[in-house]
């Protein structure tokens, strides 16, 4: 009668993690896509606190610029993405540790949680229809290939950038300018 019991209570278990939603339901609309090329297949859970779902992302900043920021998102399997460029509200903070932080003020490779709410960025697929998500979820890699990824940053200045060119040029006009007077001088 326990192991009934047991049995009964774990398919009840089963039932109830299956109907969760997961990130293979989330249509993400478009704008969201053009935004954050990337970001589609990032997603690494569904988070319900409350009555409130929310997506789960790990991003990694880059680097950041002056009205930008520059990501990269961790995808499920533990590697990371191309890099985005992501323009946040100007005075957009995070909550990181409890205190409020700037998201301009991230420093290179800090990596932080990013939830995304749904307001205008994603919906979950309605369960009557599975073959909605697949045909929704289907744009998501068009952005990516039409989207060339940019070209990883050169953490160093090329050795190219000498100033050696310029002294030679300098002593050349000088060494013309020596001749012109000596030949001027020698004539009157």
């Amino acid at each position: 009668m326990l192991m009934i019991l047991l049995v009964l209570l774990g398919a009840l278990g089963f039932t109830a993690t299956a109907q969760a939603a997961t990130c293979d339901d989330v249509v993400y609309s478009s704008s969201m896509l053009n935004s954050n090329p990337n970001i589609g297949d990032a997603c690494l859970e569904v988070v319900e606190e409350d009555t409130t779902t929310v997506l789960k992302f790990r991003a990694r900043v880059v680097r950041q610029s002056v009205n930008s920021t520059i990501v990269q998102w961790q995808l499920p399997d533990g590697s990371w993405t191309n890099p985005d460029r992501t323009y946040p509200p100007y005075g957009a903070t995070a909550r990181i540790g409890g205190k409020e932080v700037r998201i301009s003020d991230l420093a290179p490779k800090q990596e932080v949680n990013v939830y995304i709410i749904s307001e205008g960025n994603w919906t979950l697929a309605e369960a009557s229809a599975p073959a909605a998500p697949k045909a929704a979820a289907a744009p998501a890699p068009a952005p990516k290939k039409a989207a060339p990824a940019p070209a990883p940053m050169p953490r160093t200045l090329p050795k190219t950038a000498t100033q050696v060119p310029m002294f030679a040029l300098l002593g050349g006009l000088l060494i013309l300018l020596g001749g012109a007077v000596s030949f001027v001088r020698t004539r009157l």
